[in-house]
């Protein structure tokens, strides 16, 4: 049975891989910050005792991220995806620029927080499971990025810290991809497209459901030979 570990697990996309890969028959290891409060995720584990487990993770807590791993310890994991994130601004979503654009109104704490989640936390929880995905069978790293990471395709003002924060986890990829492929890793990073969840808001263009079964068929084509690159959820090789 293939197993799988992924983080922000209760909601939106995490959700979703998290359901589509159970009904494929994985083995799913589901981190989420407050488990107590993820009704659905819970229900889930009803239906699917045997194959689902639920961990208490939120991604910039070192003690709670070292806690799983020692749970795990000597478990392989065939997939670890770091899926947490936050972005600007909930429930307006992240394509729609509403945002002030002026450098001098902008969040700088915030955007610490941002780059501390969607960058940092997932350089620790991949360096905490690395062996793990390295004793499994398929090994792979997937690292959830954004269009908006892709500096050859993106010119708008604001959204600077979600923004800058995925170019950095991109880069971050290749740095990970450079370490783990000498131990058959593939480390990649993938855009979901702009998708319908809280965090990309009600006005997106795609389903969760179209998003994470498109980003499924590109990791399920993907080898060691494709580590360190940078995917849309439609198949489409994204510049850096």
């Amino acid at each position: 049975m293939p197993s799988l570990l992924i983080t922000g697990a209760n909601r939106g996309i995490g959700l979703e891989f998290t359901r589509q890969y159970l009904s494929d028959g994985w083995r799913i290891y589901a981190c989420c910050r407050a488990p107590e409060k993820a009704d659905t995720l819970k229900k889930l584990a009803e239906g699917f005792s045997d194959q689902l487990s639920i961990f208490r993770m939120d991604v910039r807590n070192g003690d709670e991220v070292s806690a799983v791993a020692e749970a795990l310890n000597g478990i392989p994991i065939d997939m670890l995806i770091n899926n947490a994130g936050i972005v600007d601004s909930y429930g307006r979503g992240v394509f729609e620029g509403k945002d002030d654009p002026d450098l001098k109104n902008y969040d700088l704490d915030l955007w610490l927080e941002i780059f501390n989640t969607n960058v940092v936390s997932q350089g620790r929880i991949t360096g905490e499971f690395a062996d793990n995905v390295a004793a499994s069978e398929r090994k792979m790293v997937v690292m959830i990025s954004s269009g908006l990471a892709s500096i050859n395709n993106t010119w708008q003002a604001g959204r600077y810290a979600y923004r800058t924060s995925k170019a950095a986890l991109n880069m971050l990829t290749r740095g990970v991809g450079a370490w783990l492929e000498p131990r058959g890793v593939t480390v990649v990073t993938i855009a979901p497209g702009w998708t319908r969840t809280e965090l990309g808001g009600p006005n997106a263009h795609y389903s969760v459901e179209e998003s994470i079964s498109g980003m499924r068929k590109v990791l399920d084509g993907l080898t060691i030979k494709d580590t360190g690159s940078y995917w849309n959820f439609n198949g489409e090789q994204l510049p850096w």
